[in-house]
């Protein structure tokens, strides 16, 4: 079968949530994905041209960019040139009309839920095309139960047309035990010796506010540090309760350097009222780091009983969760061994292996249409 699939999200120093899955996809068909043809959407400069792909995956370069009016008239020309038979669009962009069967993955549905966060055009656009192309998919891919049941509910698609597919963890991510690498990485962004650690970006669903206030009700001392751009809003609230001195923003993390960020750290915060998954969690399991979650939408799915659960609208709460965390050495200990355990549950090649048993599913579906035989 001949399938494309869009990639433009990969791109220098941006290798967020759906970039990793969408990257993780390709590596894997690779190895498994030999008994077909697949052409890669990218645009140029994408770090996947300085990869060397077998015979059976070429990239295709495009103009138009992730998230643009432009890509409804230039993917389906571009996969009319390729005879594309399967169109996978990885993430909640799609044209409005393909010239073949397409199936989509939507990660959550937070720009539909949560439209107050987004521009007019954003909300727009997933209003009117991305609605448009969920409807027409042959089959919607999703990472979670709670995502899956949150666009039966939202779109009132048939449960029976959504797989669920996890993400997984990169065996990259493990404990680092190597002193001098963790001193290089702590040297490279001027990392405290002891620090608490969210990695996480600021739009108002992720809850960082939140968390700065939490903090800082607490009585924890361990500085925090935020993977995110600088805030003066939440430097405010920090010199309001006199602990500006212990936050910290971190500089854009290199992905090779996660895994040791994970590791030298205290304890993992992910306070977000609103996750499709909420990869980064489970990365820091995976490292051995005691984390702290909301019990909010796909967390408690994804981490399991291997974190410390606050509710994400009380800081109150989130401070004790903090707090706990922090010294509570038998609990720490617990949480670091049955994390590690639990993280291995997560694989990319699995993830693979069912995104490409329903590709082959839509193969059998058309055969069949063809022969006129009922696939039922």
């Amino acid at each position: 079968m001949r399938i494309a699939i869009d990639a433009r999200m990969i791109r220098p120093g941006s290798m967020h949530g759906i970039a990793r899955y969408v990257y993780q996809l390709l590596k894997g068909l690779v190895t498994i994905g030999r008994d077909h043809r697949f052409f890669v959407l990218v645009n140029r400069g994408s770090p996947l041209e300085q990869v060397t792909w077998p015979e059976h995956i070429r990239l295709l370069t495009l103009k138009s960019q992730w998230i643009s009016l432009r890509e409804q008239k230039e993917i389906p020309l571009a996969l009319n040139r390729v005879r594309a038979e399967l169109f996978h669009a990885p993430s909640f962009v799609a044209p409005m009309f393909v010239p073949c069967k397409m199936i989509m993955t939507i990660h959550d549905l937070n720009h539909m839920v949560l439209p107050q966060f987004y521009t007019l055009f954003h909300q727009f656009y997933y209003q009117v095309i991305v609605r448009n192309s969920i409807q027409k998919s042959e089959y919607i891919l999703t990472v979670s139960n709670f995502s899956k049941k949150e666009i039966v509910r939202t779109l009132g698609l048939s449960a029976e047309k959504i797989f669920v597919t996890y993400n997984g963890v990169s065996p990259r991510y493990h404990p680092i035990k190597d002193h001098q690498y963790i001193q290089y990485v702590r040297d490279i962004y001027g990392l405290p010796e002891r620090f608490i650690l969210c990695v996480s970006n600021n739009k108002p669903h992720k809850n960082v506010h939140q968390l700065v206030r939490a903090y800082c009700y607490s009585d924890v001392d361990v500085p925090l540090v935020l993977a995110c751009p600088v805030d003066r809003s939440l430097i405010s609230i920090a010199e309001n309760y006199g602990k500006k001195h212990l936050i910290y923003f971190s500089k854009f993390i290199e992905e090779q350097h996660l895994p040791a960020f994970y590791s030298m750290t205290e304890l993992f915060v992910y306070p977000s009222t609103y996750e499709g998954f909420g990869l980064p969690p489970l990365e820091a399991l995976s490292c051995g780091t005691p984390v702290v979650v909301a019990r909010s939408s796909s967390l408690p799915e994804v981490v399991g009983q291997h974190a410390i659960f606050a509710n994400p609208y009380d800081f109150k709460a989130i401070a004790e969760a903090l707090e706990l965390g922090i010294k509570d050495q038998d609990l720490r200990c617990r949480l670091r061994s049955e994390g590690l355990l639990h993280a291995r549950n997560f694989s990319w090649e699995k993830m693979t292996e069912q995104t490409l048993s329903v590709y082959e599913q839509c193969q059998e579906q058309r055969l069949c249409s063809r022969l006129g035989v009922s696939t039922v």
